[in-house]
């Protein structure tokens, strides 16, 4: 039998002993301490178990959501119940992106701890729940928002305290991500441009029981005394706003803005392995979360892979090599002739990639698909246009046949590469003169960036040079969106217009891998905008790659945030050719090792971390 929603307190039969007793409104000692209890136990949850929750225990939340109050009685808010693993796997890259991009906010101390907060509940969380406002139409007239049109937003927030404090005494964790842009999770969504997505709450049993708040125990912030928050008639003369305040917040720019995502059903992260993963380092014989960024790797391998990264770690290289038409202007010091010499030390061996694959015993593919000069001796003859790329500012740079063609060929190098090799994953590089401008101009299209903010010295341009580059970056652009209005949101066509062979083989290449669920270790700058292009295709796909490495190329850094991803070198490399991915590998191998081989608390006769308030 259901139970009642008003106890007898509340009972209106008993007006007259409530007359005589306005103390008869309260609840009983029982219930009220029960409220304090889930009040004071409310947590923000980050670490979530896989299992579902069930319809009834969902529909409890919900109903005790839709209890709340509304201003006019409105009941402004709407909620967008999402279980699909590809839409999540959308909003986590979007979250991920935005904490990159945010983490510049604060100052040095302040941003490693900012980088450390998770969000990978969204993954982990079997159901996400998207709380939306949705306003009234503009001159209609609602009770009490007169002078406070922000009302309905306020009470749409009392909804969330509603379902959030009903969750909690129902034992499900809850953990509100605010990490993405509005716009972007209006697109995933499909919400009207004049609703308010307000907030994205991840819901699931929790794998942790948190006795004070997440940023509490991090050592973020403290809670105040209450005397201090509490000013009794008029506002306490002397008092400020905020006695901490926060670095000031930085405008966002047109260059930040980035490319529209488009999911595609493909293999999806294993929270059950993820789980296991973090349940074993926080038993191991550490602080919790020590190791940093290589907590997050061991994690996120996991979760691609179904295990952390394996000692010995065995990587596969695959290098892409063409030529660029644009070479002619003067975006390149060197002539196209010379990416033919350069692939054919590096299949020799004799570059850097050569040398350090060959240090750790790995295979190492370096495969023509558009060279101007004749397929270099050990090199793979692969190519998808007889002579390189056309001149991006004369007209597209590919045709589609050229295009597909290099998409498929990296797909299948990478497929024949990952069988002969039985890599635990994939370090991409590239080689082609002339190709960062490429690079350039295909992350301006992308994300409305300037050119003058994207372009850099590739392999060694004087500022003159660099003038220069800059000015055929943007002749391109022009071109290209005078031809296709909207180029930023279809990345196939951008790909077409602007891109390279040797990129679109890349972004053929990470899709491949993902398919495989291999790891891909991500090299510079170029390397870095097709993965943007290859998320913008399948956003999935982000959650099996990892930033070898922020290379000099003053772009990179952008391209990082965009993707959501944390280099795990900076070394001011700028050589290309998965050089810096390849040196990322070692500290991969070590991350895995110490997850592998240290021992646990109990094993070593240690006592684990005191809880708590004990």
């Amino acid at each position: 039998m259901r139970r009642p929603l008003l106890g007898p307190e509340l009972d209106p039969s008993r007006a007259a002993d409530r007359a005589a007793d306005p103390s008869g409104w309260r609840m009983d000692e029982a219930a009220r301490d029960a409220l304090a209890a889930v009040i004071a136990g409310r947590r923000d949850v980050r670490r979530f178990r896989p299992d579902r929750i069930g319809d009834d225990v969902l529909h409890r939340l919900l109903g005790a959501a839709h209890q709340a109050p509304s201003v006019g009685l409105t009941q402004p808010w709407r909620f967008i119940v999402v279980r699909s693993d590809a839409t999540r796997a959308r909003v986590r890259a979007l979250a991920e992106r935005e904490r990159v991009r945010q983490a510049p906010r604060f100052d040095a101390g302040r941003t490693r701890a900012f980088l450390d907060q998770k969000v990978e509940g969204i993954l982990e969380a079997p159901v996400g729940l998207v709380v939306c406002c949705v306003p009234p139409p503009p001159g209609t007239e609602v009770l009490g928002r007169g002078t406070i049109p922000a009302t309905d937003l306020h009470s749409t927030v009392c909804a969330i305290e509603n379902l959030w404090l009903t969750a909690r005494a129902e034992g499900v964790g809850v953990g509100w991500v605010s990490f993405y842009r509005p716009d972007d999770l209006r697109d995933v969504l499909g919400i009207p441009a004049v609703v308010d997505p307000v907030a994205w709450l991840c819901l699931g049993w929790p794998d942790e029981r948190p006795v004070r708040p997440g940023l509490e125990r991090a050592g973020w912030a403290a809670r105040r005394p209450l005397e201090d928050v509490v000013y009794e008639e008029r506002w306490r003369e002397g008092s400020e706003p905020m006695s901490r305040l926060a670095a000031p917040a930085r405008a966002e720019s047109d260059a930040e803005r980035g490319p529209a995502a488009s999911a595609v059903p493909l293999p999806a992260t294993d929270p059950a392995a993820r789980i296991a993963a973090r349940d074993r380092a926080d038993e191991l014989v550490k602080p919790q979360g020590s190791l940093g960024a290589l907590e997050e790797v061991i994690e996120r391998w996991a979760a691609a892979t179904g295990a952390p990264p394996p000692a010995p770690l065995t990587a596969a290289h695959l290098v892409f090599a063409a030529d660029h038409g644009h070479v002619s202007r003067g975006t390149s010091l060197f002539d196209g002739d010379v990416s033919a010499q350069v692939a054919a030390a590096a299949a020799r061996g004799e570059t850097a990639l050569g040398v350090l694959a060959r240090s750790r015993g790995e295979r190492f593919v370096v495969a023509d698909v558009g060279l101007v000069a004749p397929t270099p001796e050990g090199a793979r003859a692969a190519r998808c246009a007889p002579a390189g790329s056309a001149d991006f500012v004369a007209g597209p740079a590919l045709t589609i046949e050229q295009r597909d063609d290099a998409l498929a060929t990296g797909a299948r190098l990478t497929l024949q590469l990952l069988d002969e090799s039985g890599a635990d994953c994939l370090v991409l590089g590239e080689i082609g003169m002339g190709n960062t401008a490429t690079a350039a101009a295909l992350l301006c299209a992308l994300t409305a960036a300037e050119p003058t903010d994207v372009v850099g010295r590739g392999t060694g341009l004087d500022a003159q040079g660099v003038v220069a580059k800059v000015e055929t970056v943007r002749a391109a652009l022009a071109r290209a969106r005078a031809d296709v209005p909207g180029l930023a949101a279809e990345a196939l066509e951008l790909l077409r217009q602007l891109g390279g062979l040797e990129l679109a083989a890349l972004v053929g290449a990470i899709h491949a891998a993902h398919g495989r669920r291999t790891p891909v270790i991500l090299d510079g700058f170029a390397v870095g905008v097709c993965a943007l292009i290859a998320v913008a295709l399948r956003p999935a796909a982000r959650e099996w790659l990892f930033a070898g490495h922020r290379s000099a190329e003053p772009a990179h850094a952008l391209v990082l945030r965009e993707l959501g991803l944390e280099p795990l070198l900076d070394l001011r490399l700028r050589l290309g050719e998965g050089s810096g991915a390849a040196l990322a590998l070692p500290l991969i191998e070590s991350a895995g090792r110490l997850h592998r081989e240290m021992a646990t608390f109990e094993q070593a006769g240690v006592d684990g971390p005191r809880q708590p308030g004990r």
